[in-house]
């Protein structure tokens, strides 16, 4: 199954944690599984997904350092980074070097951590990391947030000027319905994924879906893939699939594969093409 993943495909979502050499944060609000580059490698060579990029979890906070020795053990040629960084004290000169190492985004985590602000703050703290990434010129804005709150980031998207626009995990609604409609964020989400710099990802399906095949998604998948004809979306194994640790997500690839219904040009643009333009991939 996996053989049939197009050639240099990418793992647009997967994370290392090694609390032995990089002990977690202080205010981690729980302790993760230990999931080194070794291990990740070896998934990524299981699923055919040769291309990485790390994302920062929650569980270590504003550090980076655990993500920025593996980036650069696998080198800008096959990984790309996501960190975390408070823009109120970090350098234009540490971001540019971040980004010399293969960094292309900034990550906004507001659901698994439980946090929830007022739609103005919101909107001014978006802002505020924008307005640091946009010097770059290659970096997006990866937002971790509940579907229900899309609605109040719809602004955003008229206001990127530079930055790219990233929503996790399809959009992360807290419950999938049948009539797409019925779900609090959905059309603000699908609107703002007709601007060319916002991108969804088709990703953690586990975090949203109670049937292991994940039928019950095929719906909001293909919706996501019928927007701007398949240039807004990337796939992304959430490996090590935090607090759900032991998940296959093979049966996931397959289902994508499927849902893509034998179009060997969508396939591309999911599993490689889309993610070589969001992650700023030119070799």
């Amino acid at each position: 199954m996996a053989s049939s993943l197009p050639p240099g495909s990418w793992d647009s979502h997967m994370h290392v944690t090694d609390p032995r050499l990089f002990p977690i944060a202080s205010s981690a609000t729980y302790t993760p599984h230990t999931a080194t580059l070794d291990q990740a490698l070896e998934n990524a060579s299981r699923l055919s997904l040769p291309n990485l990029v790390f994302v920062q979890p929650s569980t270590y906070g504003t550090d980076n350092s655990c993500l920025l020795d593996a980036l650069k053990r696998v080198t800008p040629a096959r990984g790309r980074g996501v960190v975390v960084f408070d823009p109120s004290t970090t350098s234009l000169a540490q971001l540019r070097a971040w980004h010399a190492v293969g960094v292309r985004g900034v990550r906004v985590n507001l659901k698994s951590v439980g946090t929830s602000m007022e739609s103005t703050a919101l909107l001014e703290l978006l802002r505020r990391y924008m307005n640091a990434i946009r010097p770059l010129g290659t970096w997006s804005l990866q937002l971790f947030v509940d579907l229900s709150i899309v609605d109040q980031l719809e602004l955003l998207a008229n206001e990127l000027n530079g930055v790219k626009l990233v929503i996790d995990h399809l959009g992360s609604p807290t419950e999938v319905k049948d009539q797409l409609v019925e779900m609090p964020g959905w059309e603000a989400l699908q609107r703002m994924m007709r601007n060319e710099h916002v991108f969804v990802k088709v990703s953690a399906p586990y975090r949203i879906s109670k049937d292991p095949q994940y039928h019950d998604l095929e719906g909001l998948t293909k919706a996501l893939l019928d927007v701007r004809r398949g240039d807004g979306v990337v796939f992304a194994s959430d490996w090590p699939h935090t607090r759900f640790e032991g998940v296959d997500v093979q049966p996931w690839v397959q289902r994508c594969l499927e849902w893509c219904q034998n179009d060997v040009e969508l396939q591309s643009k999911l599993f490689r093409n889309n993610a070589r333009a969001l992650w700023d991939v030119n070799e």
